[in-house]
């Protein structure tokens, strides 16, 4: 009876086996998820087996060289998300209560938004809670709001446009976005540059140009080929690029026109200037906001960062006229 008693305990399921589970469904292996858990191979393949003896049912099975999840396997996950989600969410209280201002956050951005705009933000967070652990990850808008609803990460610097409906956002600042041109080129004769500022130009007067832009599952890609659909043309796109930068020489050097957001043109080495304009028929503006996920518990280091966040950009980014 001992025995009998002392192998079902080992057989329980418990949050560890859930985890199994869920890296090996995420990752299709085995043998990858032995290495994200770091536990050997067999050790792993036993515990699952002792967990599906248990269930009385096949959670994975093997087809075309790949582990593949059963039906009892998706009915099992559908759960088994929801029950690490709320164990994350039992330890971050326990931690607010314990800790005060110590605890940690973890912050998710894209590489560029990182270095271009929200650097002040992370850095005056961490003068002021040097305490407080900070883990950064980096990724396209759209996979971090996956990542906030998945309770991945506790807050995200996210950019138009928006994927995930239920995240609660806070504005942060609205951005415009300026059509960038050779010097030389003939939109200068009708719309010349004020001595104080851009001209202005109808996007769909453009119609016949040629344009740089960058590839299409970028942010600011996404946004302009919406602009593009107002005015109820497909650009001509003569080379696509995942650099701004490069966006901007090609610009510079006649290939084509271009798109760059208010802050990238001020931070343009001079050497690669462009003539810039004010698209007057399309709204060129978009938002830039901080995202999280209002039905997870949301720490108290994550509540200022957030506050702390909207302080530092009103400041960084009031907008000047022309």
């Amino acid at each position: 009876m001992m025995n009998a008693r002392c192998g079902r305990r080992d057989g329980e399921m418990n949050l560890r086996n859930i985890e199994y589970v869920l890296t090996i469904a995420e990752t299709g292996s085995f043998s990858q998820a032995s290495r994200i858990l770091h536990v050997s191979q067999p050790a792993l393949t036993q515990a699952i087996q002792k967990l599906e003896e248990e269930l009385n049912s096949k959670l994975f099975i093997r087809k075309y060289n790949k582990t593949m999840v059963t039906r009892a396997g998706e009915l099992f996950l559908e759960d088994a998300k929801q029950i690490l989600l709320l164990s994350e969410q039992i330890k971050r209280k326990m931690l607010d209560i314990e800790e005060g201002e110590e605890g940690d956050i973890t912050i998710g951005l894209s590489q560029y938004n990182g270095q271009i705009y929200f650097a002040s933000t992370i850095l005056e967070f961490k003068f002021m809670f040097p305490k407080i652990k900070m883990k950064i990850m980096e990724d396209y808008s759209w996979i971090l709001e996956q990542k906030l609803e998945a309770g991945k990460i506790d807050v995200a610097f996210i950019t138009e446009p928006y994927y995930c409906k239920d995240l609660s956002r806070e504005h942060l600042f609205d951005e415009e976005i300026f059509l960038a041109a050779p010097l030389d080129h003939l939109i200068k004769k009708t719309s010349p540059e004020k001595p104080n500022g851009f001209g202005c130009a109808n996007l769909s007067d453009l119609k016949d140009e040629s344009f740089v832009l960058l590839k299409p599952d970028f942010p600011l890609r996404i946004f302009t080929d919406k602009l593009f659909k107002e005015v109820g043309f497909e650009p001509k796109i003569v080379l696509e690029s995942g650099n701004v930068n490069t966006i901007q020489s090609l610009v510079t050097g006649g290939m084509g026109l271009g798109f760059l957001t208010a802050t990238h043109q001020k931070n343009t080495p001079k050497r690669w200037k462009s003539a810039y304009y004010h698209l007057a028929d399309v709204n060129a503006k978009r938002e830039h906001a901080i995202a999280y996920n209002n039905k997870l518990y949301l720490s108290k280091a994550a509540k200022v960062f957030i506050e702390m966040a909207k302080k530092v950009c009103l400041e960084q980014f009031k907008q000047k006229n022309d």
